[in-house]
């Protein structure tokens, strides 16, 4: 658990289904920074890079999305324009008004969707690993992808998760799979909610056109396979790949991360105060 809980601060804020954990580092006042995890994890994935980002001169939130992490369930299963309209019920209560607002993988489709509902409060979307499935592959994904577990007497379920984390990132190290098996542990035996949510939504791209949006993402990142769809329909997207990065350059590179990143973020603009 000690990788989960991180070394950066944290907090949590009230909302109505419950309480959301955040992340954060950095100064008031400073461009913000907000930032939503891959499912099933939490925002531990960014902790190591919120220091050098904030060196960086962002503010930095990390939100663990409803559900995950140390953050409470929603009531009932969530779509995509549920989570992102929670993304800015916590940004409300976070007191953020504009924002720079980075999201990975379900995140990204979370980011993405809440730029939609609100383009005037994003002043740059990066998309870390953005998937855009055809209708074949969702219908698959959905009924393969993330069958849960059963919790054992006997533990075995805890290699059933092991197995999986390393069958998905055979680079990982011992210490970060432990951690991300925690993670599993956290979310519980169904941790494919938000899963689902992706393969059900189907993102306007076309609308995103609207918004001023970067894909970055670690060169060896799973959903870097998708580049060539994701910059079809986003062709007003620059791309930033960071070499040797696999889904997590934050924790593996935070330094080349917080750079890429930063240079995203025109942090040379004026600062809104929040």
């Amino acid at each position: 658990m000690t990788r989960v809980r991180g070394r950066a601060a944290r907090g949590y804020v009230d909302l109505p289904w419950g309480q959301v954990h955040y992340r954060h580092a950095g100064t008031p006042g400073r461009p913000t920074l907000l930032i939503a995890h891959q499912s099933p994890l939490s925002s531990a994935t960014y902790d190591l890079a919120l220091a050098p980002l904030a060196r960086r001169g962002l503010r930095v939130v990390a939100v663990d999305t409803p559900g995950f992490g140390m953050s409470d369930a929603p009531p009932q299963p969530w779509t995509i324009p549920q989570y992102a309209a929670a993304l800015w019920q916590t940004a409300d209560a976070l007191g953020l008004d504009r924002v720079r607002l980075l999201g990975q993988h379900t995140g990204a489709v979370i980011a993405a969707e809440a730029a939609l509902r609100a383009p005037h409060r994003v002043r740059r979307l990066i998309l870390q690993g953005l998937p855009l499935y055809d209708d074949a592959e969702r219908a698959r994904k959905k009924a393969t992808y993330a069958p849960g577990y059963t919790p054992e007497r006997d533990g075995s379920h805890l290699r059933v998760i092991w197995d999986r984390v390393w069958g998905l990132y055979p680079r990982l190290s011992p210490d970060e799979a432990d951690r991300q098996v925690a993670e599993y542990l956290m979310t519980g035996p169904d941790y494919a909610t938000a899963y689902r949510a992706v393969f059900d939504h189907r993102l306007d791209t076309a609308a995103l056109a609207a918004v001023p949006t970067v894909l970055l993402h670690g060169a060896d990142d799973l959903v870097d396979r998708m580049t060539p769809v994701v910059r079809a329909a986003l062709p007003h997207a620059p791309l930033v790949t960071i070499p040797g990065g696999t889904d997590f350059v934050a924790d593996e590179q935070p330094e080349a991360f917080a750079d890429a990143v930063a240079a995203q973020c025109d942090l040379d603009a004026p600062a809104v105060t929040p």
